[in-house]
């Protein structure tokens, strides 16, 4: 019985010394950061999602955080994202500035991207709709404007080219799907 409690304390005392205090991820450094900031923001960098110093997500404020925002949380949620679809659509669209994503509902809104010498702009919406990567699966939305008179004229949707982006995308993520399981 002496025995059995003594590997009990000593076990759980190892158990407790394996994992991360609560605290230590909820006191700010000299920074004024947490290290559950600092990890979220690296996460973030690797990501190549570049929020301002201010953002909310970053200090945990507001009704989004990041673990879940971008999850990195391992939310529990029924509705799951074909990973290799959602980082696919990322990329190829990486040269854009971006408003919205959101890898738990799949969702990639961009902010209008001008070119044309700032003629023309565009704005890129995407959802990953199923875990499937077929036609189906994904859905995009690319809307146009053109510069006139001083103001932005709505040209309307580009189905021909949201078309092209949508294929691209699909082929890219098939190839790597493949690639993966090689």
């Amino acid at each position: 019985m002496t025995k059995n409690l003594i590997f009990s304390v000593i076990f759980s005392l190892f158990l407790l010394s394996c994992g991360t205090s609560v605290l230590e991820s909820t006191i700010p450094d000299d920074s004024g950061k947490t290290e559950k900031q600092k990890s979220m923001e690296r996460k973030l960098e690797k990501r190549d999602v570049r929020l301002p110093a201010d953002s909310p997500l970053l200090k945990g404020e507001g009704i989004f955080d990041t673990e879940g925002f971008f999850d990195f949380g391992g939310s529990n949620d029924s509705f799951t994202v074909n990973s290799i679809l959602f980082n696919t659509a990322l990329d190829k669209i990486d040269f854009m500035p971006l408003v919205s994503v959101d890898a738990n509902s799949g969702v990639i809104v961009t902010d209008w991207y001008s070119f044309n010498e700032g003629v023309t702009r565009i704005k890129i919406n995407m959802r990953i709709i199923d875990e499937e990567m077929s036609e189906g699966s994904l859905s995009v939305n690319l809307f146009k404007q053109s510069f006139e008179n001083n103001i932005w004229v709505d040209r309307g949707m580009d189905i021909e080219q949201a078309e092209k982006i949508k294929n691209s995308i699909l082929t890219s993520a098939r190839d790597l799907k493949i690639a993966s399981e090689l």
